[in-house]
């Protein structure tokens, strides 16, 4: 293609110069096939300033509705990579899973079933022209340049490219060295979970939300922010120590056997009569206002 044949022309040009390559993960290769009309939030909602912020939502600001704030995930056992073992993609998304569950009170859990999961992650073929054999998205850029797109809360599905080299770092299980110019797939993972959650694509290149692939990143202030706005700030945690653990409570039972055990106890005490010493007949009304 001609973004590879202009990543070949780089590379060579690198080479000549530093003795280096300049690789796909230093490159901004490749995008997220994620296409829908973004809201974006200005900062002055956010902080009082002025200005738009650099992360967006998808169109209509979709989050999950969830009370408990619980969501459940799955990858499926049919729709895998050939070079990739599932247990490593799974280990994969739950550490990506984990950055997003760092800043807000959303909790993550695997399902046992694939199909009653709420983010449902799977590898799929794209045609030549970007279209996803699974749900028929024309991704972006074409399939050449698509990575992976994300369909918006209440659906979930996460959709990766089949066709790419992924390579799975710091996982057990992965197996070997990573294919040659392979793409990170926790990376993507995070980016496209962000999407999952209802944030849309940020014009900020060092955030996660960013469009392009550039390797590994990190969650920046904006991605917190956006996913913020959408689910609010993780609580902070409290700390028990000795001083502060709540005493404890008696239950029902208890207290019924403790007024029972008082009970008892005055039946058992022995009872004294105390003589009052009090006029036999009370004085007359009369008598006592004539004297």
């Amino acid at each position: 293609s001609i973004v590879t044949s202009y990543v070949t022309t780089i590379n060579t040009l690198v080479l000549q110069l530093t003795g280096g390559t300049y690789t796909y993960t230093m490159f901004l290769l490749c995008g997220c096939g994620t296409g829908s009309q973004p809201t974006r939030l200005r900062s002055q909602d956010n902080n009082g300033g002025g200005g738009a912020a650099a992360f967006t939502f998808l169109w209509g600001r979709p989050r999950w509705n969830r009370p408990d704030m619980r969501l459940t995930y799955a990858v499926s056992p049919l729709a895998t990579a050939d070079h990739l073992p599932r247990d490593a993609v799974r280990e994969a998304f739950r550490s990506a899973l984990a950055r997003w569950a760092e800043v807000t009170p959303l909790r993550f859990a695997e399902a046992a079933r694939y199909e009653e999961a709420d983010i449902r992650v799977g590898f799929y073929l794209h045609t030549a022209d970007g279209k996803c054999d699974a749900c028929g998205c024309v991704c972006k850029g074409g399939g050449e340049e698509a990575l992976a797109h994300a369909h918006p809360p209440q659906d979930g599905r996460i959709h990766l490219h089949a066709a790419r080299k992924w390579a799975v770092t710091n996982v057990a299980g992965a197996g070997g060295d990573a294919p040659p110019l392979a793409v990170d797939l926790e990376s993507v993972a995070v980016h496209e979970i962000g999407h999952a959650l209802g944030l849309g694509h940020s014009s900020s290149e060092s955030s996660m939300m960013y469009r392009h692939y550039r390797g590994k990143v990190s969650l920046t202030d904006d991605d917190v922010k956006g996913v913020q706005e959408l689910y609010g700030a993780k609580p902070p945690r409290v700390d028990l120590t000795a001083d502060s653990k709540p005493k404890r409570v008696e239950t029902i039972r208890e207290i019924e056997q403790h007024i029972q055990q008082k009970k008892e106890t005055a039946k058992k005490k022995p009872f004294f009569w105390r003589l009052v010493r009090l006029p036999l007949y009370p004085p007359c009304l009369a008598c006592a206002v004539n004297s």
